[in-house]
């Protein structure tokens, strides 16, 4: 599997000197679809340059883009997602992380269903922007403190079945998956749909730090016949002595 760590390009070189294979980085902090071309260009040839490759990009939405709720604003939408999805693809990016809890939050007194298919409406324009530039979108599924829909691996998969499209599909996040006890066994059952995992120990800090069974969290992942990229999204007390350790860990624990 290849190891990466989702960090600020700032970050980049230091990434690069722990032995991480790639680098996730933001769409809200680096593609910023709403910014004009030229701050783009300046920004993709420092991406370009990174002494690592940029295969992922996290924090897909701004808070205050809903997709979910009568206060949905589905113009700006339709204008967001292709840019995020074509500026991923010119510095070489595979995936767009969807988690955007704030985004998409189902707002107190919201119909369910209507909800989900606000939801479902949204993986339909990503699935578009996906045609057109073969990157991926992975629902992340969050924990129930961090959004009140899409809270599971199983959940997420149910969308990613609906939706039907090649390029929508899932991710498994151990963080999320621990903290409301879902069990490992899910990323298993749920393997062929997965485009992505994240990680990280005991209480979101760096792996290597805590008890988390890193290597039950693999062989799950193999089970299920996942084999990709695994990035690191926790929170450093240090990254600069960390990182190294943590890809270290993580290495023994994937055998």
């Amino acid at each position: 599997m290849r190891i990466g760590i989702c960090a600020s390009a700032d970050k980049a070189q230091l990434i690069a000197d722990a032995g991480a294979d790639y680098i996730e980085l933001s769409v809200r902090d680096m593609l910023v679809p709403e910014e004009g071309e030229s701050t783009w260009a300046t920004k993709r040839a420092e991406m370009l340059a990174m002494p690592l490759p940029v295969e992922a990009f996290n924090l897909f939405l701004p808070g205050d883009l809903k997709i979910v709720g009568d206060n949905a604003d589905w113009e700006r939408a339709a204008r967001y997602v292709p840019v995020a999805f074509s500026r991923a693809a010119q510095v070489g990016a595979s995936v767009i992380v969807f988690g955007s809890g704030g985004s998409r939050r189902v707002p107190e007194g919201y119909a369910r269903e209507d909800a989900t298919n606000n939801i479902a409406d949204f993986l339909l324009l990503c699935a578009s922007a996906s045609a057109e530039t073969g990157v991926a979108l992975a629902i992340e599924p969050l924990n129930r403190a961090e959004s009140n829909i899409i809270n599971s691996v199983g959940e997420g998969a149910g969308y990613v079945t609906a939706c039907n499209m090649p390029g929508v599909r899932l991710l498994a996040d151990s963080y999320h998956m621990e903290k409301d006890n879902e069990p490992v066994s899910e990323a298993t059952k749920h393997g062929a749909l997965l485009v992505h995992a994240h990680t990280a120990d005991t209480g979101r800090f760096a792996p290597a730090t805590g008890t988390y069974d890193h290597a039950a969290f693999f062989t799950a992942l193999r089970a299920g016949g996942y084999d990709g990229r695994v990035s690191i999204e926790s929170t450093w007390r240090d990254l600069a002595s960390e990182a190294a350790p943590a890809i270290a860990h993580l290495r023994r624990a994937a055998g």
